[in-house]
Parts: structure tokens; C-alpha cells; sequence
């Protein structure tokens, strides 16, 4: 049996085209007696897209931000969620890392709080096919039919949410055909499930109130570097310490990391 939250019966506004709230309402109705509700009139596409009609102009998180609150503004909410997603390669090559962000707003507090979730994504790129059989390969290492695809064919056309070959095999009449994922949330059904164990990290943070002021939300807002080498006790990049923060008031607190030491390897004392 939960106990009672700030939030009981209120209803959060999340910026979506995408049944984003699908995933998000069951941790916090949960844990929050939150309903979330997805807007109708918002288009979240105006901050990116996935396939690059339009490139983002903000990181991120920014992005989460934006959506949220246009969606506390059509619905007229005082709690919106918006959620942004990127993959990318760390330093430009090995598996692409799977960031999903979510932020959520909360206008009567004047707060936001942004919770990540990081994992190594297994998408393919972008491949190229020139026969239906090609094709089928490199659907099915999609996901597909159950995860979305990407076509763009020889003259340009785009099509989204694929999930049936009809559209593969009339744009492979007229030539090559590149496939990739779609990764929008309702079309993946992987970052649905990233969405969802998102939300409930969210509704976690949410249940821990800030020791200054009460406020809701408290959690990590940062790190600090400097674990000491294990072998000459030389300051070290690898993170010693977790900052946890109010998204209210200026509180603060440093919470060592189980590590305390770090590896010699690491250190540019023991390897100038």
C-alpha cells in the first residue's frame, strides 16, 4: 500500500504523438495517483526527428523540457512530462548508446526534474538492399514486424512505420532501397520498455523530498570526479562522489560512490 503523495489525483499533461503515456501512467498512478494524459494538438516533431526532416535545434533534454511544458499549456495542467531519446556511438565508433531522457514539470512548485536512463542499443545502421530477400535480412535484424522501419527509396521518398513488406517491395520496383529503424516510441517496442522503466524511476525520485524544504524530487543533479589511485593516492578522473541536489531550494550534498579508490590503470601519475 503506497503512502500518500504530494500529487495524489492530480493529472500530469505529456507532450506526445507518439502513446508515450502508455508507458508513463502505470508507475505513476502507482506510486503517485497521477493519470497522465497525452495532448492532441502539440507537435512534438517541431524539436527533431528521428529521420532528419527536421534537425533538433536543442539538446536533449531541453527538448524533454519543451514538450512537457507545451503540454502543460494546451491541456492547462500544473504537471507536464515530456521525454526525448538519442543514439549515438560514445567517442564516434563501438555500439551505440540508448539515452532516454524524461522531464517533468511541476508549475504551481516552479521545478523540473529530469531523470536519464542509459544502455548499450543493439540497432543496426542504416543498410542498403536491392532484392526482396536482402530486404527480409535486414528487417528481421530490426526487429521487424514488430519494431517499425524506415524506408527511403532511390528517389527520395521516405516511409515510416513500415510493418508490412508491401511498401519494401513497391519501392524496390524502382531501385535500391535503404532500411533502418524507426524509433519512435510507438513504433519500438524496446524503447517502450526503456520508457517504462524510466517512468518508474521517476516516480521513485519523486517520493523522496528534499531535507531543507520538503520539496519533491530530490535526487542526483550531478557527480564529482577525484577517487584517489589505489596504488599512489593521486586525484584521478573516475568519479568519487554522487551530488544529490533540490530542484527548489540551493541544497546539497556529496554521497560517496561504493568505490572509493580507483584503479592504478586510471591513474596519470602511475601512467604519464
Amino acid at each position: 500500500m503506497r503512502t500518500e503523495s504530494p500529487y495524489d489525483g492530480m493529472t500530469a499533461a505529456v507532450g506526445t504523438l507518439h502513446g508515450k503515456e502508455r508507458q508513463l501512467e502505470p508507475a505513476l498512478r502507482r506510486w503517485h495517483g497521477v493519470r497522465v494524459v497525452a495532448t492532441r494538438e502539440v507537435n512534438t516533431d517541431q524539436w527533431g526527428t528521428f529521420t532528419g526532416e527536421r534537425p533538433r535545434q536543442v539538446a536533449p533534454a531541453e527538448a524533454a523540457r519543451l514538450k512537457a511544458e507545451a503540454a502543460t499549456d494546451e491541456l492547462g495542467a500544473s504537471l507536464g512530462i515530456g521525454t526525448e531519446a538519442s543514439f549515438a556511438s560514445v567517442l564516434g565508433f563501438g555500439p551505440p548508446v540508448h539515452e532516454e531522457i524524461v522531464v517533468f514539470v511541476d508549475r504551481a512548485r516552479g521545478i523540473h526534474i529530469t531523470e536519464t536512463h542509459r544502455r548499450f542499443s543493439h540497432v543496426p545502421p542504416p543498410r542498403t538492399a536491392a532484392t526482396p530477400a536482402e530486404a527480409r535480412v535486414l528487417l528481421s535484424a530490426l526487429g521487424y514486424p514488430s519494431h517499425g522501419a524506415v524506408i527511403r527509396g532511390s528517389r527520395g521518398e521516405v516511409v515510416k512505420g513500415v510493418q508490412t513488406f508491401e511498401p519494401v517491395s513497391r519501392m524496390l520496383s524502382t531501385g535500391r532501397v535503404t532500411i533502418e529503424a524507426d524509433l519512435r516510441a510507438h513504433m519500438n517496442p524496446t524503447r517502450q520498455r526503456v520508457i517504462r522503466r524510466l517512468a518508474w524511476r521517476l516516480s521513485a525520485r519523486l517520493r523522496c523530498q528534499c531535507p531543507a524544504c520538503g520539496t519533491p524530487g530530490y535526487g542526483i543533479v550531478g557527480s564529482e570526479r577525484g577517487a584517489p589511485c589505489a596504488a599512489c593516492g593521486t586525484p584521478t578522473h573516475v568519479m568519487r562522489a554522487d551530488v544529490w541536489g533540490c530542484a527548489s531550494c540551493p541544497h546539497r550534498e556529496e554521497v560517496a560512490r561504493r568505490a572509493r579508490t580507483a584503479d592504478p590503470g586510471r591513474c596519470d601519475a602511475c601512467n604519464p
